[in-house]
């Protein structure tokens, strides 16, 4: 134990990726992608033969477009017939798959316009999740509110229902005009205190 520390030690680190360099997955078993996500972020699979200098050009390319914007990660086909572009219905290459920061399939495409415009819209995924259009929470969620939920702070609360309702209750308490201090003065309190939170509601 001692000398396979030892060795490690003298070893140094191991070798970082070259900047720039795209993270290659294995191509000749199956493999969760989901697995390989970006945390917090989108993520571009792209699978492609790299003996084909066009392809090796489309990755690049789209590598290069989405930036800081999404995680890319390559799979390297020889035949197509390997068992991950057979689990995944790869069929042509280069086809890219497109994953949002939470996991969800966004799509796949051979296009790079079609590529960039799937991670536009993973991208404006929101860090916290909330209830989609046709979720009957958020019909609820409008129900409690007695308006359309636009504000994204109010949004947030649209998988629990239920507690909104019972903040929504405690939001009227409070601005009810028997208190001691007057709504301005209230909202004045609640402006400051999120400028000292940097939170711009």
């Amino acid at each position: 134990m001692t000398a396979l520390l030892l060795a490690l030690v003298l070893a140094g680190p191991a070798p970082a990726a070259a900047k720039g360099a795209p993270v290659v997955l294995p191509a000749g078993e199956a493999v969760s992608l989901v697995k390989h996500l970006s945390p917090e972020q989108p993520t571009v699979f792209v699978f492609l033969r790299p003996a084909s200098s066009l392809e090796q050009a489309f990755a690049k390319e789209l590598r290069e477009k989405t930036g800081t914007k999404a995680g890319f990660r390559e799979i390297h086909l020889k035949s197509g017939a390997e068992p991950v572009a057979r689990q995944h219905e790869v069929t042509s290459t280069p086809t890219a798959i497109v994953y949002d920061r939470r996991g969800r399939l966004v799509g796949r495409s051979s296009e790079a316009g079609e590529i960039s415009a799937m991670v536009a819209k993973a991208a404006g995924v929101m860090r916290i999740d909330w209830a989609e259009a046709g979720d009957p929470r958020l019909a609820e969620m409008e129900k409690v509110l007695g308006r359309a939920a636009n504000s994204g702070i109010m949004r947030t609360m649209s998988l629990r229902p239920d507690w909104l309702r019972q903040i929504h209750e405690l939001h009227k308490m409070e601005h009810q005009p028997d208190t001691a201090l007057d709504r301005r003065t209230k909202e004045l309190i609640a402006t400051y205190v999120s400028a000292l939170n940097k939170c711009r509601f």
